[in-house]
């Protein structure tokens, strides 16, 4: 039982203990606000969040931090409100200045559906973003020849394409399989609302068994954390039933959770904490 402890904290340690790129961060602050923007505006919310990524530097660049301008959009002649001065294709260009975050995104949103040099773009499908990404070169949105290529080899890599999906937002509720260590396996029910996870789960080994119910949050683009409460179910001892509480991390690969945590009993037990590792599948 000790190795199995051991090698459960190791996968553990492999899968959670490393950090999220500045990218994964930006996705994570403003994936919600894109696809507001997608459901509104018909834009792809993976080419906003494409374009926020490459003309904000990751929300690093001085346009986005002062002037919370996280798509380059320069003043322009209709622009009435605050602006800031930074280099560009000329030196000393004016850009627009924004109060907060969301509304540049806005203000992207209405700086494409308002021009008629962009309005080719919505003939076509939100969900070919490969397309939109040629069409805002095409349509002068940017300079740069690899423009269109950028864009889409940041929506592969960091699988923003979800976002565009229907099923991505509307789906909330699955049923789900587990597999892992100490417990062998499980089922469950999952609950998704907005950034946040409920979930009741049953697992069983050789061993023992258990039932625990669980909150996490979404603190980053696709790992969230949380903590679950339940009893650990001894077959072959005298105190039979154990009340427990845990500590847990999980990162989301579409339909696939991996999580570990440890448990920590709360009345006298042979081990002081147990360290688990487990993969669940989301059942659609």
């Amino acid at each position: 039982m000790i190795r199995i402890l051991f090698i459960s904290l190791f996968l553990f340690s492999n899968f959670f203990l490393f950090p999220q790129n500045k990218a994964e961060v930006y996705i994570s602050s403003y994936k919600d606000i894109a696809v507001v923007e997608m459901n509104q505006f018909g834009i792809p919310a993976s080419i906003t969040l494409a374009q926020g990524i490459l003309e904000s530097g990751n929300g690093e660049s001085r346009l986005a931090t002062e002037g919370k301008n996280h798509f380059g959009i320069k003043c322009h002649d209709n622009w009435n409100g605050e602006t800031i001065i930074e280099d560009d294709d000329e030196k000393g260009e004016c850009f627009r200045k924004y109060s907060k975050v969301a509304d540049s995104y806005r203000d992207h949103s209405l700086f494409l559906t308002e021009r008629e040099r962009y309005s080719s773009l919505f003939d076509l499908s939100p969900t070919n973003y490969k397309a939109w990404a040629k069409g805002l070169k095409k349509a002068g949105y940017a300079t740069n020849p690899k423009y269109p290529s950028l864009l889409i080899d940041l929506i592969k890599k960091y699988d923003l394409s979800r976002f565009d999906k229907g099923d991505f937002q509307q789906k909330k509720l699955y049923f789900t399989h587990s597999y892992g260590l100490p417990y062998l396996s499980g089922v469950g029910a999952y609950y998704f609302r907005e950034k946040s996870l409920f979930y009741a789960e049953v697992q069983t080994s050789f061993v023992f068994s258990g039932i625990n119910f669980s909150y996490s949050y979404e603190l980053l683009n696709k790992f969230y954390t949380g903590v679950n409460a339940g009893i650990i179910y001894l077959p072959t001892k005298e105190e039979d039933i154990v009340p427990q509480i845990s500590a847990e991390l999980m990162y989301r690969k579409n339909t696939v959770l991996i999580m570990g945590g440890v448990q920590i009993p709360i009345s006298k037990m042979e081990y002081p904490f147990i360290p688990y590792f487990r993969l669940t599948y989301l059942l659609r």
